[in-house]
């Protein structure tokens, strides 16, 4: 990770963890694969080395928030609304001042912004920049992104937004902001799946929408894995006699899905998998020393 990025001003903003594989980290996948159970625990392995953390969820507060009700040491956590942004940006950027809260206010602005297609997620994504570069507060910041359509609509819009107003401060805004996100030292999108076929075919199609946008791929991780069986097992089980046996060739069977699952998102990615345990209680600090040794 480069010691320092730049503000607006060209001015330097350095990290005191450059050790750290970069400053800002999405996390996303298909629904209730465990999304927010791996950006939790990217944000506790990130703190744990001693980095300022801003852990965060694109919209309403939902599994990130639950599961870091109460965030370690050196984890905030907040949500961001794209309203709510684009009422910041009109207060501190363009200086509105004591109309800037009649404006938000009213029921014509927040239509506005709801119909106003990709404006919510424009202003979202700048507020995420604003927070890391201007702000000056984190080392690190961590996003549940949410569902992969879901996070795809935020990730593609800086850039659209960039080409649809060609001059302008829309354009610039939009361009550095997709400058950031295209930045493999700065940015990158973690993917969750389970071993299963329909997570697994999701995670392939994202993973090129992703490469097609130029937006840096982290660690793809298979959540919820069973462990591997030792060499051999296959032969013992086969030895066993009585109820065990079955039992034992079910759970058999149910590890060569998750190795062909997993092979086949390997392969069709072209990218390593990181297999991550099933753990029934504490997940997130449970997992983050492996969370963070792949990701960070």
């Amino acid at each position: 990770m480069p010691d320092c990025l730049l503000d607006d001003h060209g001015q330097g903003f350095c990290s005191r963890h450059a050790t750290l594989s970069g400053p800002l980290h999405f996390v996303t996948g298909k629904g209730g694969v465990g999304k927010s159970t791996v950006a939790a625990a990217l944000a506790i392995a990130a703190a744990r080395r001693g980095a300022r953390v801003l852990a965060l969820e694109l919209g309403v507060p939902a599994g990130l928030a639950r599961i870091l009700a109460t965030p370690p040491k050196g984890v905030t956590v907040a949500c961001f609304d794209g309203v709510a942004a684009l009422g910041e940006y009109l207060t501190r950027r363009v200086r509105l001042g004591r109309f800037a809260r009649m404006i938000i206010e009213h029921p014509i602005y927040r239509a506005f912004v709801g119909a106003a297609p990709g404006l919510r997620e424009l202003m979202a994504m700048g507020k995420i920049r604003d927070e890391l570069v201007l702000q000056r507060r984190w080392d690190v910041v961590v996003v549940d992104a949410g569902a992969s359509g879901h996070a795809l609509e935020y990730l593609r819009m800086p850039a659209a937004a960039s080409r649809t107003f060609g001059l302008g401060r829309v354009h610039r805004e939009a361009e550095v902001n997709a400058d950031l996100l295209r930045d493999p030292d700065l940015c990158a999108v973690h993917v969750v799946a389970t071993a299963e076929e329909m997570p697994v075919r999701e995670t392939v199609q994202l993973v090129a929408s992703l490469r097609a946008l130029a937006i840096p791929v982290g660690t793809l991780f298979v959540n919820l894995c069973r462990p591997v069986a030792p060499a051999g097992i296959d032969v013992v089980i086969e030895g066993l006699g009585g109820a065990l046996a079955p039992i034992l060739r079910r759970a058999r069977a149910w590890e060569r899905i998750q190795e062909h699952q997993v092979a086949e998102l390997e392969s069709d990615t072209g990218a390593p998998a990181v297999r991550l345990p099933r753990i029934w209680t504490a997940p997130a600090p449970e997992l983050a020393a492996v969370v963070g040794e792949a990701a960070l």
